[in-house]
């Protein structure tokens, strides 16, 4: 074996210890061994190795096995050695957040600006919010692992850059990770926000207990995040998961069964998005209940959609009717194609309404009553509005993970 190998191998031994150590919480050499296959002089030299570099430590001993003898010693990872930055970035503001080992975010702030502000006027607000952090607490700079950044739209990955966004004008091939990258002098992980959000959910959410999902995010937008055996799968170009982009073509065949949602609508992003569903509901409310622009003009989708008992329910209800039908169209075509074991849905509209989720599952088991496939379970994202910046810090990670 040449010399590369072998160290590339001793590399991802590492990383499967130190995986494994995090993810037990308290384990021990014997376990270690045990569990990865690896020889427990080897398991001593890697846990050694990583001891000296203060990513574990030994905490005490465990219980006796069954025949008595030597009770093992505990290995536990230390969280506060190390630590990342998140960045999720929107069109008028951006989240940052310092996270450690554990991805326990220990510290966050948002950064305002204008909509339509260019990328050279955010990045130097975002990084002097980051000098700032840095100033109050040092341990964070001093400990710096990576970046991880989220941002809406398709990205090139080996630029670290933007090549199409629809919310950030401007942003377009302009330099974005080499920025931070060459400033903090740390590895950036950049990546397009469903995706994020996607791989936050696999690895700390609701998708925790499977390696084959979808994540779709229903916001200003419609996309979606896949991960097919632990991968996450972003395509040629990172546009994977694009379903916005899916035309409703043959869906309108019967466009009676969306009266309220069609507009005159070619895509699936246009006609699920938030403000679309909001909009249509007012409208609906002032039209059937006969009230005034202003009596409804402030209402929220939360306060909609959460009190299933109030006066405008019948007419919410009508509409998340035609929204369920539509959502589950998506959800059996997923299905279909990728053969998931996990549909997961992310976003206020799905968030606020269990109606809206009973009546999309409801509908996805009968487009599926004929078609030999075991039942996919259809669930609401655990991470809400934490699952981007949860997903880049969990990928900001995978630098020593």
């Amino acid at each position: 074996m040449n010399v590369v190998n072998s160290q590339l191998i001793k590399e991802l031994n590492e990383i499967r210890i130190l995986n494994l150590v995090k993810k037990e919480g308290t384990i021990s050499r014997v376990e270690l061994a045990k569990r990865t296959k690896i020889s427990k002089v080897a398991v001593s030299d890697i846990v050694n190795r990583l001891i000296e570099a203060g990513y574990i430590a030994e905490v005490g001993k465990g219980g006796s096995t069954r025949k008595g003898g030597k009770r093992p010693t505990l290995l536990k990872l230390i969280p506060n050695n190390g630590f990342v930055v998140g960045l999720e970035i929107h069109s008028a503001f951006s989240r940052v957040a310092v996270a450690n080992l554990k991805s326990e975010i220990v510290y966050e702030e948002i950064v305002p600006y204008e909509v339509g502000d260019t990328i050279v006027h955010v990045l130097p607000q975002i990084a002097a919010v980051i000098d700032s952090i840095f100033e109050k607490k040092p341990v964070y700079r001093k400990k710096l692992i990576s970046i991880g950044i989220g941002v809406p739209g398709f990205i090139d990955y080996e630029k670290g850059e933007l090549v199409f966004a629809v919310t950030l004008h401007g942003w377009v091939q302009h330099p974005l990770a080499s920025v931070f990258s060459e400033k903090y002098k740390v590895p950036v992980v950049i990546e397009n926000d469903v995706n994020a959000r996607t791989y936050g959910e696999h690895l700390l959410g609701a998708g925790q207990d499977t390696d084959n999902m979808v994540c779709i995010w229903l916001g200003e937008g419609l996309g979606a995040g896949i991960i097919v055996d632990g991968n996450l799968i972003r395509g040629r170009f990172g546009s994977a998961g694009e379903l916005g982009y899916i035309e409703l073509g043959h869906h309108l065949a019967n466009p009676s069964l969306i009266k309220n949602l069609y507009t005159n609508q070619h895509r699936f992003g246009s006609i699920l998005r938030e403000q679309h569903l909001l909009d249509t509901i007012k409208l609906k409310i002032q039209y059937d209940m006969h009230i005034e622009h202003d009596e409804v003009d402030n209402l929220t989708l939360e306060e909609l959609l959460l009190d299933i008992h109030n006066e405008y329910s019948p007419v919410v209800r009508e509409v998340l009717d035609e929204y369920a039908m539509l959502l589950a169209i998506l959800c059996t075509d997923l299905i279909k194609t990728l053969n998931t074991s996990k549909i997961i849905l992310s976003g206020k509209v799905i968030e606020c309404s269990e109606y809206l989720l009973d009546k999309c599952r409801q509908i996805v088991h009968e487009n599926m009553h004929n078609i030999p496939f075991q039942v996919t379970p259809i669930e609401v994202g655990a991470l809400k509005e934490e699952g981007c910046i949860k997903g880049v810090i969990a990928m900001a990670l995978q630098v020593i993970f």
